[in-house]
């Protein structure tokens, strides 16, 4: 089974298993319980649990049992036992099949390509433009300051003596890349993000319906926070989140790998405050319209898939595989998608085999 079958048999045959077990009365904890003991005595000693990578001599790979383990470890953070019980009731649903190790492979597949891969990689956030409603009413709300480092923003109106100041971006908390889609509904573009769309919605339980409805929701200013460039570099790529405490809009720093992170808060922790009527003009009397503070649901399933990512090795095992495909400037691929990144690896192949071909002609 190759990689386009996976995506297909995940929605073809496993889905439907999944909701007739969703739907049933079982009891969550046995569900669990069900789908780790599938975990390890099926999946785990057979050589089929790891995913790997070549190319030429290097080979890297990623155990897709840990990847199932850690969905189900931390689904909940997100997801409540609702999510819990989607990822217990996939992997159960792999019992039903006649070849139940090559559906465990397809599902674990499925979520490393078309869900944590997702998250893990995009084309940025770019830098800054001059007009940008939703940068600019981020770094407006949280008062033209990083709320990481504590630097001001270059364009701060009332610059404090003795703080850094530089171009602050205003950061999507959860990357606008898992609302992109092809409009050809035909298209393998389309069917992956559809498929994408089905396991968000599935294991951090986001309440919308649509696609479409999602990517409104995380071009609001409550999927932002504003961020000095490094440190919204390393929350990109997973390598710090935000854990929810007792009080509201306020979270504790959790540091998975400590790079990019110039200065960290007082007491790691990190607090949300609405600072866009803080320096109004004296010649206005006019009040700005309150801007939404961070989702914490969204802060929640960020800090999920980072879990995820850390745990599984999955965050490393992407790290590599991009690293893979540099460009000539060491610049990390701009891929959306699994299927982007395979076109990728299809055309950096063609390109060495094309080079090999005449380095052979010059030497005969």
């Amino acid at each position: 089974m190759f990689f386009g079958s996976f995506g297909q048999f995940y929605e073809e045959r496993l889905k439907p298993g999944i909701n007739a077990l969703r739907k049933s009365q079982t009891p969550l904890e046995e569900l669990v319980g069900a789908a780790e003991k599938i975990i390890h005595k099926k999946f785990t000693p057979d050589s089929r649990s790891t995913y790997n990578y070549k190319k030429d001599s290097r080979e890297i790979s990623v155990g897709l049992d840990k990847i199932m383990l850690a969905m189900l470890a931390c689904t909940e953070e997100c997801g409540g036992e609702s999510g819990k019980r989607y990822v217990a009731c996939a992997i159960s649903a792999c019992s039903e099949e006649e070849d139940v190790v090559g559906a465990l492979e397809a599902l674990g597949t499925t979520w490393l390509t078309h869900f944590l891969f997702i998250f893990k990689t995009s084309k940025g956030h770019g830098h800054r433009p001059s007009k940008n409603s939703f940068s600019d009413n981020v770094i407006i709300r949280d008062g033209y300051t990083c709320v990481l480092t504590g630097f001001q923003d270059s364009s701060h109106p009332k610059p404090a003596k003795g703080t850094p100041r530089l171009g602050l971006v205003g950061a999507h908390i959860l990357p606008m890349a898992i609302s992109e889609f092809d409009k050809d509904h035909d298209s393998k573009s389309f069917q992956s993000a559809m498929t994408t769309f089905d396991i968000l919605i599935n294991f951090a339980r986001i309440p919308v319906q649509t696609i479409e409805e999602l990517r409104d929701k995380l071009n609001d200013p409550s999927n932002g926070m504003t961020l000095q460039y490094d440190g919204r570099t390393a929350f990109d790529r997973f390598y710090w989140c935000l854990k929810r405490t007792e009080k509201e809009h306020v979270y504790d720093l959790k540091i998975f790998e400590d790079e990019g992170i110039l200065r960290q808060p007082e007491n790691n922790r990190i607090s949300f405050h609405d600072h866009s009527n803080d320096f109004l003009s004296d010649s206005t009397c006019k009040r700005n319209l309150p801007v939404n503070l961070p989702d914490h649901h969204h802060i929640a399933i960020h800090a999920a898939i980072a879990e995820v990512l850390n745990m599984s090795g999955a965050g490393r095992f992407f790290d590599e595989l991009l690293a893979e495909y540099k460009g000539n400037k060491g610049k990390m691929p701009s891929v959306r998608s699994w299927l982007e990144l395979e076109a990728l690896m299809e055309e950096v192949l063609l390109r060495e085999s094309i080079m090999k071909a005449f380095q052979l002609v010059a030497t005969s």
